[in-house]
């Protein structure tokens, strides 16, 4: 039976605190892999090839695994990024393309996207798109349309952007239901964040935000079933659920600047509720 493999975001583990606190990276990676977390994710682009480099021996000591996101525009810029990540001695599960690219046509895009998924073929790199804002599948409805131009692609649910971008309100109207459905049904592997209509990432403990987790919860339940499903049509051992909780100012701050909630802890909870979900699917 496949398992669930959660990661954490190295760019979550910014504290970006007003007295300036940071944990050392070597914390960082302690904290990760005490944890239990399986692997960690590094964004090329936001994390430059030099960076991430030079973190390659604490991954190591550590035994994570990695994923990566991939900012690029063209093929070049994916060439390099595929190249890199092989050059490194890394048990890398997969890329996750946020596309930086427009105007909105969807055969272009299709287009492009479709030449990134063969350079990640021809380099033997796993590659999936994620739906992201301000980029090209910032738009649910078009991030559709592109799934259906291309049959074999699968995608990363961050699903708190096409939530605000849509701006659902609850409870959840059939018609986001089902295209909600639609979209989980191609999905390859999940984020962990949960936001509202409004706003990109909540503090999940709060009292006014519990039916809004609720809702991700049912999503990532649902998207776990589907990935089951298709397991036997995948070339992925296990599925990943990434934890990615932003800094500020994803991450809600009061007049001091700090943040209203532990950031840290509530990464724990989301790594624990989606094991807990994923145990009652399969057992």
């Amino acid at each position: 039976m496949p398992d669930l493999d959660v990661f954490q975001s190295l760019w979550a583990m910014e504290l970006r605190r007003p007295d300036n606190f940071e944990w050392s990276l070597e914390q960082k990676f302690k904290k990760i892999a005490d944890a239990g977390y399986r692997g960690i994710c590094l964004d090329l682009g936001y994390h430059d090839f030099d960076f991430v480099s030079s973190v390659v021996p604490l991954i190591q000591e550590y035994g994570l695994d990695c994923i990566f996101n991939a900012f690029v525009k063209d093929g070049q810029g994916y060439r390099d990024c595929v190249d890199f990540v092989n050059a490194l001695d890394l048990t890398t599960r997969f890329i996750s393309i946020v596309g930086q690219i427009q105007p909105w046509n969807v055969d272009e895009v299709a287009e492009t996207t479709g030449h990134w998924l063969e350079i990640g073929k021809q380099a033997d790199i796993r590659t999936l798109v994620e739906i992201h804002r301000n980029c090209m599948t910032n738009d649910l409805l078009f991030t559709l349309q592109l799934m259906d131009k291309l049959p074999e692609l699968l995608m990363v649910a961050d699903l708190s952007h096409p939530l605000l971008n849509q701006e659902w309100y609850l409870p959840l109207p059939e018609n986001a239901r089902d295209l909600m459905t639609r979209f989980l049904k191609r999905s390859d592997s999940f984020q962990g964040r949960v936001g509202t209509r409004e706003q990109i990432q909540v503090p999940i403990g709060y009292p006014q935000h519990h039916d809004w987790f609720m809702l991700f919860q049912s999503w990532w339940r649902e998207g776990f079933g589907y990935w089951l499903e298709r397991q036997g049509q995948s070339d992925t051992s296990n599925c990943v659920f990434l934890c990615e909780l932003g800094p500020p100012p994803y991450a809600i701050t009061g007049p001091d600047g700090y943040e209203l909630s532990d950031r840290w802890q509530e990464a724990l909870i989301l790594k624990s509720t989606a094991e807990n979900i994923w145990s009652e699917l399969t057992r």
